[in-house]
């Protein structure tokens, strides 16, 4: 259409128009493409810095096998630390037991306070280890977050 050299009928006109509109509609439909676009490939980079479902399947079966090993210390120790109360009861039944005018032999108090003495060493023991392990079991939770 030479439009600079001759002058337009208004049909003319009126085509042009409709072409013009034509393209700013294509125009804001180009630029709401871009926008979704756009937000789709943040979507699509969001899921490319998801893990690796088989890396977190590998992190969960780590950490499933610590809390498994957790459980066993703790079923342990509470066992252990059973027994020894048990022995200590025994000990005591035993002082129990006897007549009144004896009182304590002096040899059964010291072995009494010595059982005492190494069943809080055992427990002091027991709760720095199990305390070790949840804190690391705690910073591993918190890497693989």
């Amino acid at each position: 259409m030479g439009l600079f050299n001759r002058r337009i009928s208004a049909v003319e006109l009126e085509q042009l128009k409709a072409e013009i509109a034509t393209l700013r509609e294509r125009l804001k439909r180009h630029d709401d493409a871009s926008g979704v676009v756009d937000e789709l490939s943040g979507q699509v980079a969001a899921l490319r810095e998801r893990p690796d479902p088989a890396t977190v399947a590998e992190r969960i079966d780590a950490l499933s096998g610590q809390l498994s090993d957790l459980d066993r210390r703790v079923t342990s120790v509470s066992t252990e630390l059973a027994n020894q109360l048990n022995e200590l009861g025994n000990d005591i039944d035993g002082l129990a037991a006897r007549p009144p005018a004896d009182g304590p032999d002096p040899a059964t108090v010291e072995t009494l306070r010595d059982g005492q003495v190494r069943l809080a060493n055992e427990q002091a023991r027991y709760q720095i280890a199990f305390r070790d392990d949840l804190a690391k079991l705690a910073e591993h939770v918190k890497r693989t977050r």
